[in-house]
């Protein structure tokens, strides 16, 4: 028990120098005034952790007295130190949880709170990014974060999750997961576009893949013309965006069904080393383009509402053309839905795999993926400048038959 306890107080204080040692280092950068550092914050845990200790083996009014003690010196810390240029009360906060982390640590929630301290340490230490991110969100970008957070955490848990209409193709728990997941890959996609910024067509194009690589192509479509002579470095955020295409396809599968993803994995690593190698060479025969890519709001309610119904429809479609027409009608509508919306078709056929072939399922998402492919090409054809067009319909035709190959011999 001894050793035990032991242990324990010297995790605490361990864990108590990570957050320390990161308030001194923010002192020494002069990051903002600080009360406690290197050495005050291994002690807040252990009194934490011998506060829980002697609460337990002499009266818990010892425990209730520590967190009155910590919480009066934090208030004092913080009117000790602030002034008109300090208003914040990070660090008198990072305290008060450094105590409760010391408490889980005397409890055996080593694991609990190794975890809590080692995301409270990055918090602390990515203040001015943070700062920076938040400074760069305009107010529609902030309505669409709030409107996400509700449908996912509020309206979500009290929809039913259970089938209704023919074949069942309506569950409104599972649609709207769907929609949810899908919103939130395209979210991911646009909080890294605004964190790391347009910094190369590269980048604007692996984020702008996650968020809609259709847009993305039709958006270095239309630059194509006004930057005739970057033309290889716009098909090359065009490769990146379709190589993304494959990866958000292929977690999709596997947030829906994992035993599916994994007959996946093989056909979409080729797929996407063979995007890979072309974007490679044709990365060495250009330069680097910066310029700002436009994306729309991350998550907006109307579109999301629109998917939700076009799921639904191409749910009830697969189904329908399942029992008419089995494998073909399937493959045939893997194809007409893939050049419309990759994502739709995608899930679908991931649910339906759960009670059928997944053979079938498998070889509708590749030919949906191949579709999303030829929806790229017109797009460029369409909007691009002519030199930009060729390019990319010859790199996509590339990738298009040998994903046929590919979808032959597996």
């Amino acid at each position: 028990m001894e050793l035990t306890l032991l242990n324990h107080l010297l995790v605490a204080l361990a864990l108590g120098a990570l957050i320390g040692l990161e308030r001194e280092y923010a002192r020494y950068k002069q990051r903002g005034h600080t009360y406690a550092g290197i050495r005050t914050f291994p002690l807040i845990a252990l009194f934490g952790a011998l506060s829980g200790y002697f609460g337990d083996v002499i009266s818990v009014w010892i425990l209730l007295l520590g967190l009155v003690v910590i919480g009066i010196v934090t208030i004092l810390a913080y009117y000790a130190v602030s002034d008109k240029k300090h208003i914040g009360a990070t660090t008198e906060v990072a305290g008060m949880l450094t105590f409760f982390i010391g408490l889980l640590a005397y409890r055996g929630e080593l694991g609990l709170a190794t975890i809590l301290t080692v995301v409270i340490t990055v918090i602390l230490y990515t203040r001015s990014v943070l700062h920076h991110f938040a400074a760069k969100i305009h107010q529609k970008e902030m309505s669409a974060t709030i409107t996400f957070a509700v449908i996912a955490f509020v309206v979500l848990p009290f929809l039913p999750n259970d089938s209704y209409g023919p074949y069942g193709i309506f569950n409104p728990f599972l649609i709207w997961l769907v929609v949810l997941l899908v919103s939130g890959i395209s979210f991911a996609g646009y909080l890294l576009l605004k964190w790391f910024g347009e910094r190369g067509i590269l980048l604007s194009g692996l984020f702008g893949g996650l968020v809609s690589s259709t847009v993305t192509t039709a958006h270095f479509a239309q630059r194509s013309h006004k930057e005739e002579h970057r033309y290889r470095a716009l098909a090359l955020g065009v490769l990146a965006a379709n190589a993304v295409m494959f990866f958000r396809m292929l977690i999709e599968v596997f947030v829906i069904n994992p035993s599916l993803g994994v007959t996946l994995v093989l056909p979409f690593t080729v797929l996407m080393a063979i995007n890979a190698l072309l974007a490679y060479v044709l990365w060495t025969r250009t330069k680097q383009t910066s310029g700002k890519l436009m994306l729309g709001s991350p998550f907006t309610l109307w579109p999301a509402l629109k998917f939700a119904l076009f799921f639904t429809i191409i749910l009830g479609v697969v189904k329908g053309a399942e029992a008419l027409f089995s494998l073909q009608g399937i493959y045939i509508v893997s194809l007409a839905s893939g050049l419309a919306n990759v994502d739709a078709i995608t899930i679908s056929l991931s649910q339906l795999a759960q009670n059928g072939s997944e053979q079938v399922a498998r070889n509708g998402i590749l030919l949906a993926a191949l579709a999303g492919m030829l929806t790229k090409g017109g797009i460029v054809w369409l909007l691009g400048e002519k030199k930009f067009s060729w390019l990319v319909i010859q790199l996509l035709l590339v990738i298009m038959v040998l994903g046929m190959v590919v979808l032959y011999f597996m």
